[in-house]
This record gives structure tokens, sequence and C-alpha cells, in this order.
């Protein structure tokens, strides 16, 4: 089914349930297919035509949604961009999508100065503005509703998510219709029905995650819950948690440590909960302990994904680990077969070597997988394009290997990435903006674990002749060069920087004596 056709379906079956929440104000299906039309109307006349793509930039807000889904609506291809990334990297995204017309967030004044500086033919505000000529706010008002959808091919362009590059270009993920419709919970003829009681928390847009709530919740006839304020803080995770009754959460690895070393926290009524999934940094044991006695009703499982692959490629459950005391299992990202529980037809995964070739059980390779749910592309990249998928798989860049029940172990990271507050975070990215420096000479930016939970950035450095450098002033310099997450929280000033016998920065050396 096209992702179009979700909404009006829905709309059809629960017309007067909740589908959006957002500080005082609901919206019932009625009303939100009623908006979304109104603004596919408004999109259309401004002749913006199918396959042109209209950029979303913001934190996430029911009228960013309403936007999204007006542009699948109407055969644009929604470009989702997160608001959090320096003015530098949001306009390299502009440049590479070439949108028509950009719906943003008014309150972030910095995002409109982004964007007209741009050769952008339309500016599109969330909110009504007298001295702004197009608005989310206005279609909504004064535009008649658009009856006849745009009825796309299932291998067109629904979406395009773009992602951090290890080349230092983020690349834009392109997913078709078909692929989207595969992604777990999406897919009627797995067995997923609809779940109109369900309430989703909207955390991120911009990403593979939030893209998939943000579709799931309408095509399971759920209701999205929006938060009064970005970024997300534990204290209001639990404040909705208790006030909605959710049932089920979606977060990271990090959000979830904090909620559970909350003060207070075991006072709170969390007994909805029912299930949480994690991904992002590796989460510890001591976490997971204390998630599992705060939330006792709940299934917890810790997810692998990338947005090339469209949704989880494995899962591991965390009560199974507990209960069977396969504590070592909790090291691993589980076994892809159990995707099936979650209505999504499972990967074929396998592990290789240098050579293409499956290596042995037990043995370490770069991880490959297959389905319906990966990736059409790169958007205007067709030489990445082809270095992650080769004869039907999907390259992962990732290291792993099985064990003999399976199971899947990431060893170690052939893309170079730290994952920082569930954002991903390329070295390379952040090598190049450091590289400028003028008092750096040579400089390797690794991942090091901190002493509760994730990762920092870190960088070790050699420096130029009778120069000196603080990690205040290398802070200082980073600042609207890259996003405030991908600055190094950490800096090593070393006489030399390991090198490999072929002359290579040697990071597993590095790694090993900063995480040791």
């Amino acid at each position: 089914m096209l992702l179009s056709k979700i909404l009006p379906d829905i709309a059809r079956m629960y017309p007067t349930n909740n589908a959006m929440k957002y500080k005082n104000e609901s919206l019932t299906y009625d009303q939100l297919l009623h908006r979304v039309s109104c603004v596919a109307r408004g999109f259309h006349d401004l002749c913006i035509k199918p396959g042109e793509r209209i950029a979303l930039l913001g934190n996430p807000s029911p009228n960013l949604a309403i936007a999204e889904y007006a542009a699948v609506a109407m055969g644009a291809i929604p470009v989702t961009i997160f608001p959090g990334l320096a003015p530098i990297e949001i306009k390299q995204i502009l440049q590479d999508s070439s949108p028509v017309g950009v719906v943003y967030d008014l309150d972030q004044l910095y995002l409109y100065e982004i964007i007209s500086s741009l050769s952008i033919k339309y500016l599109i505000s969330c909110k009504s503005d007298r001295n702004l000529p197009h608005s989310i706010e206005d279609f909504i008002t004064n535009y008649p509703s658009m009856t006849e959808w745009y009825e796309a091919d299932p291998e067109d362009i629904a979406l395009l998510i773009y992602t951090g590059g290890t080349t230092g270009r983020s690349k834009g993920v392109m997913h078709s219709h078909r692929s989207i419709r595969s992604w777990a919970f999406m897919n009627p003829q797995m067995g997923v029905g609809h779940n109109p009681t369900k309430k989703s928390l909207v955390f991120n847009q911009a990403h593979l995650t939030g893209q998939y709530i943000l579709w799931a919740s309408i095509n399971e006839g759920g209701c999205l819950i929006y938060p009064d304020s970005y970024p997300l803080q534990a204290d209001e995770v639990v404040d909705i948690i208790e006030r909605e009754q959710i049932k089920y959460l979606g977060t990271v690895g990090l959000l979830l440590r904090d909620i559970v070393n909350m003060d207070n926290i075991k006072s709170r009524d969390l007994i909805s909960i029912e299930g949480i999934s994690c991904g992002g940094a590796p989460i510890s044991e001591n976490t997971l302990h204390k998630a599992r006695d705060l939330f006792p009703k709940a299934q917890i499982t810790e997810v692998y994904s990338q947005t090339e692959s469209g949704q989880f490629i494995s899962f591991v459950s965390i009560n199974q680990c507990f209960n069977e005391g396969t504590l070592h299992r909790l090291r691993s990202v589980g076994n892809q077969d159990n995707l099936a529980l979650w209505g999504q037809q499972p990967f074929l995964v396998r592990i290789i070597d240098h050579t293409c070739t499956d290596v042995e059980v037990g043995e370490i390779g770069e991880v490959i997988c297959q389905g319906a749910q990966m990736m059409l592309g790169y958007w205007n990249n067709v030489e990445e394009t082809n270095k992650a998928l080769r004869n039907g798989w999907l390259h992962t860049g990732d290291l792993g290997r099985f064990d003999q029940d399976g199971y899947l172990y990431l060893v170690d990271r052939k893309k170079d990435m730290i994952i920082v507050d569930g954002s991903n975070v390329y070295c390379i990215e952040v090598e190049e903006v450091l590289s400028k420096h003028p008092a750096i000479l040579e400089i390797a930016v690794i991942g090091t674990r901190l002493s509760n939970d994730g990762e920092e950035v870190t960088a070790v450095v050699t420096l130029q002749p009778d120069t000196d450098l603080t990690l205040e002033e290398l802070k200082q310099f980073c600042l609207n060069q890259i996003a405030l997450y991908k600055i190094p929280t950490r800096l090593e000033v070393v006489n030399a920087i390991p090198r490999t016998s072929v002359g290579k920065v040697n990071k597993a050396v590095i790694r090993k004596k900063y995480n040791s």
C-alpha cells in the first residue's frame, strides 16, 4: 500500500479517535485528514510537482507532521532535516536535495536566516505571520481540501532521510513506498492489526526512528503525543508517561539511563509501560537491571538498525537474557529471526571477509543484509550507492560475528562512527573540521566510553611546534561548523599518533589506550 493511502483509510475507520495531542490541543483523525488535505492543496496551488522535494526543518510539531503527510499526499518527497545541525550542515543538505520549498519553524529565527540565503522558491513557516506569504496555518485556514490524492508507484521515492556521511558529505537515504510498507508494524500481510489505543511519544522527526513513529502510529490508528519542548529531557518523558499512561516507549539508551536514575523515580506512576525499545549507544547491565525493576510489566529490547536498512536488522530481548541466565547476550544485538514477532519479514544477514566470502561462525567480518525494507540508494550519489548496495546486499560497514546460536555481536564500526545521545557522529566529519585548526598537526577522533553509559567524542592530537591547545579553545573553534553533539568533549594531546605499517592512523591502538 502507498503511504498516501494510510491516513484516508484510518480516518474512515476511526474518525473521532485522537490522532495527535500537543499541549492543550487534540486532533481527531477526521480533523487531521482535513488539515492535511488543505495543506496538500496549498502545495499543489504553489505548482509544486510530484517528485519535487519539500524540506522539513524544525523541532517536531503537529504542523511539521501535517506538512509531511501533505507532501506525500500530492506526490512530493519530504526531506527531513535535524534542526540541531550546524548552519553549514543544514546548507549542505538543502543544496544537495534542492527542495522547491522549505517548511520551517518560525520560532527558530536562525533557520530563516539559513534558508533565506539559498535559492529556494518557497519559504513556508509552520505558523502564520503577516510578513510572510505562506504558512501551514494559512493553508489550513484558507484552502479547500484536495480530494484527489496523488497515486504514486510503489517503487517511487516516498521519503528522503539524511544521515551523516563517512566522507564528510551527508547522504540522502531514499526509501520507497514499498520498502517502508515492509517495516515493522507497517505490513498488514504480516498479521499486524490496528491499535487505536496506542500512544506514541514523538522524539525526532528527522531521524529514521522519528519517521517510523510518524508513519507506524497512524498506520495502527494510534495517537502521536508531542512534548512541550525539545530536546526532550527525562523528567518530561516521565511526566508524559504518567499523564497519558503510555504503554510503549521507543527511546535511546542514554535517555533510558537518565530516567532510571532520576531522583524519586520509584515514586512515579509508570505501571502503564508494557514495552520499551532502545537504540543508539550500548546500555550497561546496571541500567538494564534498574529498568527491569522500574518497569516490571515491560518487555525491554535493544535494537540494531541503520537508516539505510530502513528499520531493525535485529533485536535482543533483555527480559529473555535475564530469565534464561544468558547475560552474555546483552552484549549482542540479537537474532534477526526475532523480527517476525514484530510483523517484519526478517533480514537475511551474512558476515563476509574482504573477498565477499562468508566467514565461519565466531569469526569477524563485515555485516551485510538483504531485505525488502532496504533503501533504494543515496540521493544524487551513485558512487556511494554502488559501494553500499552490491548484488542486492546492503553492506552495513559494521564489523561483527555470529555465535553458535545465531546471535550477532558487533565488534567495531568499519565506518568509524560514534553514537552520542542516540545521534550518529562520524569521525571523519569531525577530523575534517579540526584539521583546519592552526595549532593541530595531526588528528585522530575516536569514541571513548563514559564512566556510566554511552560514548563521548575524543580528539587525540599532536600540535604544531611552540603551540598549545585547550579543550575549551577546541570547542569554540568547532562552534557553527558542526553540530554541538559532534564537538569533542575530551582532548588528549600526544607526542605522536600511532600508525600502521603502511602509514595509516592506527585507531585500534588509540581506542585500546583510551578505553582501557
